[in-house]
């Protein structure tokens, strides 16, 4: 802890002697120039005047230089009266348009084989109508987005996002 306390002291002094330093820069005191005397310029215990300067020296910000009083326009147009302000912004409701639905087939691209029907599941055998393979669902199991919802005595009832086609056998011969 004592070590966390030296170096806090010594951000302290090292941010002090920097805002000592930026304002005497600020301030920079007028040039000093040796007074007017017989004896030699510069001799020791000499005492010394400031002396003019032609131009006031610029250290820092160059807007220094500028006297305000020629500054009118800022006066007459201030920067944070409201007229120099932007109208509010009106909060619209940002309106995201949902993404395009993914184009799915009306009806699922099966048809369908054979049915098994159980107690309580059933089972239909479809085959692929674009690969020709044979495709063997249970109730709740899935393909290509369609579910098996139910299996009746001679239809299987697919379901998709809401969406439900019955595939029926064909008729008997």
């Amino acid at each position: 802890m004592t070590a966390r306390h030296r170096c806090i002291g010594i951000a302290i002094a090292v941010v002090s002697a920097a805002t000592i330093s930026l304002c005497l820069a600020a301030s920079d005191p007028p040039a000093l120039k040796p007074a007017e005397s017989s004896s030699t310029p510069g001799a020791p215990g000499e005492a010394m005047e400031a002396a003019p300067t032609a131009h006031p020296s610029i250290s820092g910000n160059p807007l220094w230089g500028i006297p305000r009083e020629s500054l009118t326009a800022t006066r007459e147009r201030p920067i944070f009266l409201p007229s120099r302000r932007p109208p509010p912004a009106l909060a619209a409701a940002r309106v995201e348009t949902p993404p395009p639905p993914v184009p799915e087939a009306q009806r699922p691209a099966l048809r369908l084989l054979g049915i098994v029907t159980g107690a309580t599941e059933g089972l239909a055998v479809f085959v692929s109508e674009t690969t020709q393979n044979v495709i063997r669902l249970k109730t709740g199991e899935g393909h290509e987005g369609w579910i098996l919802r139910s299996v009746k005595a001679r239809e299987a009832v697919l379901e998709n996002n809401r969406r439900s086609a019955v595939m029926a056998l064909p008729p008997r011969m």
